[in-house]
């Protein structure tokens, strides 16, 4: 079953749904109209996005804005520019569907991906010492609904603490010794995309 406007289907259906209705360009309608986003479609919108910002001397990639040469553009001036033209290409609706799919491409719901981090961790004899799954998403950061901030930053505390051999910098910004390189880099890989481990 191919997804294809006005019919969209799949994991995230309404959100492209909602995306190609709000935007007012062809090149964004069409790049949303099959439900997927390729590395060559954001370029396009990019490129869009970059004509407009063109007179103004500013030039934007994935996520980034800077000048092309020194302008008399104040960083305000300069966001309010790429803010207006992201409404004329669509660059914003385009993107965040990019972004929402690059990073969670089933959109499952938080617990859901939280869990199968956990089971990638474990299956790839990742958690420092033994956790249960429970444990595992006791600890989770974003699963801070309701609690203080001195809570939070606890939280946080306990988890850098847990997860420290991941980490490549201490908290006062020197290197941390006990860092393993090959292990962080399928820590984090379980964290930001645990499905396609």
């Amino acid at each position: 079953m191919t997804c294809k406007a006005p019919d969209f289907t799949g994991p995230y259906a309404s959100e492209f749904k909602g995306a190609h209705d709000q935007s007012k360009t062809e090149l964004a309608k069409r790049i949303l109209e099959d439900c997927q986003i390729t590395d060559a479609e954001l370029n396009e919108i990019l490129d869009a996005q970059n004509q407009c910002l063109a007179p103004y001397g500013l030039v934007a990639t994935k996520g980034q804005l800077a000048r092309l040469r020194e302008s008399a553009l104040s960083d305000e001036e300069m966001n309010q520019k790429n803010s207006e033209c992201a409404e004329k290409t669509d660059l914003w609706n385009v993107e965040s569907m990019y972004d929402a799919m690059q990073g969670n491409p089933d959109n499952l719901d938080a617990e859901a991906l939280h869990k199968a981090s956990y089971e990638c961790l474990k299956t790839h004899d990742l958690l420092p010492k033994p956790l249960t799954e429970q444990e595992y998403l006791d600890m989770e950061v974003s699963s801070s609904q309701g609690l203080s901030e001195e809570q939070i930053a606890e939280k946080i505390r306990k988890w850098n603490e847990f997860y420290n051999i991941y980490m490549e910098y201490n908290d006062d910004g020197s290197r941390n010794p006990n860092y393993d390189t090959a292990k962080a880099t399928q820590f984090w890989q379980c964290q930001t995309d645990p499905m396609n481990q």
